[in-house]
C-alpha cells in the first residue's frame, strides 16, 4: 500500500530551474526508444552516478502501475502546490492504462500546467491514447524524434535533434544560452504551434 509521500517529485535541476518534475526509470519504461535514443540518452550518466535517483524513479514506476496512482498523484501535486510539472525527465508513457491515468490527472487539476516529450507515439496503441491526452488544454506534448526515425505526425509539436535533416522549428533557448533555464523561458509550456530543436547533450 503506497501513500502520497511515496511519490518522488524532483524540486528543480539546472536545466529546468524551479520546475517540479516526475520521472520513471529510463529504457525499461520507454517502449518507443530507438537505438539512437539509447546511445545518446542523457539520463544514463545520472543513473550511473546517483543511486538515490535510480531508486526513486524505480519506486515511481511501481506506484504508477497501481490503481491508486491517479489519486496519489493528484493529492501529491496539491500538497506541493506547484503550478507547473514536467512529466518524464526520464522515462516515458509505457502503457495505455498509464496514459489514461495522466488524462484523469490533467482533467482533475485544470489549474496546473503539464509538459512532456514522448517517443511512445511510434507505438500505434499508445499514440491513440496520447492523442486523447493532447486534447486536454493544460498539457503540452512534444513528439520526440531523432535522425533515424520517420517523420512524426504534423498535428503535434515536435522535438527535434539539430543533426536531424527533418528538423524545423525554434532552437531551445537554454541550449543557445539565451535563457538560464526552463522556468525563465517557459516557451514549451505555452500554447504555441512551433517545434523545438535541441542539441545532443
Amino acid at each position: 500500500m503506497y501513500n502520497t509521500d511515496d511519490i518522488f517529485i524532483s524540486s528543480e535541476n539546472k536545466k529546468l530551474g524551479k520546475i517540479k518534475n516526475f520521472s520513471l526509470p529510463h529504457k525499461i519504461s520507454c517502449p518507443g526508444k530507438s537505438e539512437w535514443c539509447e546511445k545518446y540518452c542523457y539520463v544514463t550518466r545520472y543513473y550511473r552516478r546517483f543511486e538515490k535517483c535510480r531508486n526513486a524513479y524505480t519506486k515511481n514506476f511501481e506506484i504508477s502501475k497501481e490503481d491508486s496512482f491517479t489519486v496519489l498523484m493528484i493529492n501529491k501535486l496539491k500538497k506541493i502546490n506547484s503550478q507547473y510539472l514536467r512529466i518524464h525527465t526520464s522515462g516515458d508513457f509505457y502503457s495505455t492504462d498509464y496514459i489514461n491515468k495522466w488524462i484523469e490527472i490533467c482533467k482533475k487539476l485544470p489549474e496546473h500546467n503539464f509538459w512532456c516529450y514522448t517517443r511512445s507515439w511510434i507505438i500505434p496503441k499508445l499514440f491513440k491514447e496520447i492523442k486523447k491526452l493532447n486534447k486536454i488544454k493544460n498539457i503540452q506534448i512534444f513528439l520526440s524524434s531523432d535522425p533515424t526515425m520517420s517523420p512524426p505526425p504534423k498535428d503535434f509539436r515536435i522535438a527535434f535533434i539539430e543533426s536531424d535533416k527533418k528538423a524545423n522549428g525554434i532552437y531551445c533557448f537554454h541550449d543557445k544560452k539565451l535563457k538560464k533555464n526552463c522556468r525563465e523561458c517557459m516557451y514549451c509550456f505555452k500554447d504555441k504551434k512551433e517545434n523545438i530543436i535541441f542539441k545532443i547533450k
